[in-house]
This record gives C-alpha cells, sequence and structure tokens, in this order.
C-alpha cells in the first residue's frame, strides 16, 4: 500500500481475471464515493449544473466523481469498458484492451447531496464480459453510501452490508414503498389506490440505495413506473437485492437478465419477495 493507503499501481502484465470481484468492485465504489465527498466539503460551487439534459442535469460533483473511477482504474493497473451517466461508454485507460465492464451511476441523488440531504450512493457493477453484456453478465455490485454504509454483493455468494449478511426480512406493520411516478404522465390508477391505501409511502430520491433498502428489510418494495430508470441506476443494487433473496422486474413482468447494460428508459419494480412482486404487477398494470 502507498502512505496515502491506495494500492500500489500494478504493471499492465496482471492479470484482471486473477483479481478478486467483489473486492475490486467494493473498493472502487468506495473510493469513489470518498473522492467526491472531500471534493463537495472544499469546494463551495460543487452543485452548480454544468448541462443540462431533457431529463436530468450534470453537476460539477456528478463529473468529479466519473473522473475519480477513472484515477481509480489506472491506480489500480487494470483497464476496462466504462458505461456511465455523466460520460457515457468509454475504455480506461484509452487505447487498452479492456478485460472487464463496469457500469456506474457517480453519484445516484446528487439533488440530495446538492441540497445537503445525506441520502446519496455511488453505484457500480462489474462484469468480465466486455461485448454485448446484460444483466445476467454482471458478477459483482456495490453501492457505497455516507448514511448507510457499503451494500455489497458476488453472483451466488450472498449479499452484505458492512460485513453484515443481509436478507428482505418480512416487516410487521404497514407494508413500506419508494414510489415514483411523477413528472411522467398519467399515474396507474392502481398505484394511485395503493399509495391511498393503508401503507407508508416515500420517495427518497436514489434508486439503487432505496432498492438496497428492500434487500436489507427496511423498504418492502420499490415502484419506479416513469420509465426513467437506467442500466447505471439500478443494475448493482438489482444484483445486491436478488443474492439478498429479493425480486425485481420491469412493470410488464420480465425479468432484467437480458437487458444490455447501456438499458435507458425502463420502469421497474423491486419487491422483498415473489408473492409482494405479483401483487405489485397487478396494481401498476390495472
Amino acid at each position: 500500500m502507498t502512505q496515502a493507503g491506495r494500492p500500489r499501481k500494478r504493471s499492465w502484465s496482471v492479470s484482471e481475471a486473477d483479481m478478486d470481484d467483489l473486492e475490486l468492485v467494493k473498493r472502487l465504489a468506495e473510493r469513489v464515493l470518498g473522492a467526491t465527498t472531500a471534493y463537495v466539503s472544499a469546494h463551495a460551487d460543487f452543485a452548480d449544473i454544468i448541462r443540462r439534459r431533457p431529463r436530468d442535469v450534470t453537476r460539477k460533483l456528478d463529473m468529479y466523481a466519473e473522473q475519480a473511477l477513472d484515477r481509480a482504474i489506472v491506480e489500480e493497473g487494470i483497464s476496462a469498458r466504462v458505461i456511465s451517466e455523466e460520460i457515457g461508454e468509454r475504455i480506461v485507460p484509452a487505447g487498452s484492451r479492456p478485460a472487464l465492464t463496469l457500469l456506474l451511476d457517480p453519484v445516484d441523488g446528487s439533488n440530495n447531496m446538492a441540497a445537503g440531504i445525506p441520502y446519496y450512493c455511488t453505484s457500480l457493477a462489474l462484469s468480465r464480459k466486455t461485448e454485448a453484456a446484460t444483466f445476467a453478465d454482471v458478477e459483482a455490485a456495490a453501492v457505497a453510501s455516507v448514511c448507510c454504509g457499503t451494500y455489497y454483493t458476488a453472483r451466488g455468494k450472498g449479499a452484505f452490508l458492512d460485513g453484515k449478511k443481509i436478507s428482505p426480512a418480512r416487516r410487521e406493520g404497514k407494508p413500506a414503498y419508494a414510489i415514483y411516478s411523477y413528472g411522467a404522465g398519467a399515474i396507474p390508477g392502481g398505484l394511485i389506490a395503493l399509495e391511498e391505501g393503508d401503507c407508508i409511502v416515500r420517495t427518497m430520491g436514489s434508486i439503487a440505495l432505496d432498492i438496497c433498502m428492500v434487500a436489507r428489510g427496511t423498504f418492502d418494495a420499490v415502484i419506479d413506473t416513469r420509465s426513467k430508470v437506467s442500466g447505471y441506476d439500478f443494475m448493482g443494487a438489482a444484483l445486491i437485492l436478488k443474492e439478498a433473496g429479493g425480486e425485481i422486474c420491469r412493470t410488464n413482468g420480465t425479468g432484467p437478465d437480458t437487458l444490455p447494460l447501456d438499458v435507458s428508459g425502463v420502469s421497474i419494480i423491486a419487491a422483498a419477495g415473489r408473492t409482494m412482486l405479483d401483487r405489485l404487477l397487478t396494481v401498476v398494470n390495472q
């Protein structure tokens, strides 16, 4: 390790396939979150908007987080195809032959971060497939947050929060949902009826963290009917949820396995179990 506590830069001759995917993705996610948090503390203009898009904005903190991942990749001595929210698709280092794909949402919940609300995260998913990868090819994932610690998983190994295994255990009392249905046309009638029923509804502002909250048993489900969710928003957290024992699918009932990593414009339901998922599918399709 260096004096700064960072891994020593490896030779390009080192085989990435020999590295532990789980530790790598967790380390990278935590480094991006840590660098971004430090940047926010040191720069008063961190929330300034530098680009506007039809459905979102890019802030200075978002771009810094993207660049933090690129630096971390180089310092790890690996090469990767990166698919991310702000910069898009690229090879890091440029001109190298990638050995893995990283799917990044640098700051999921950047509006919360800009407002001083500590509910945001860095979401990172890893696949060893570098071309035409789908969710079924995601092998490890980490969601690192300031408020709640780091959630992480490797396919077939279960899901964890800061070293403790998690599962979406049945909650007592009213069901709790994170629901996103605003700003995208008519709200499904069944969803309106659900929200008006005997339940707890929250709109927290970070899809990845919300899904992890289902994985740990805090929420019963996450519903997003806006057709605005992209792969980098949910795939890392989706693997964590599935490894914890939960379920996730599109609102049309199809599972995520065949979705490409760069998918966009989807609606999803993430639930604590199959019974809950089936019930909510019926609700949103009424």
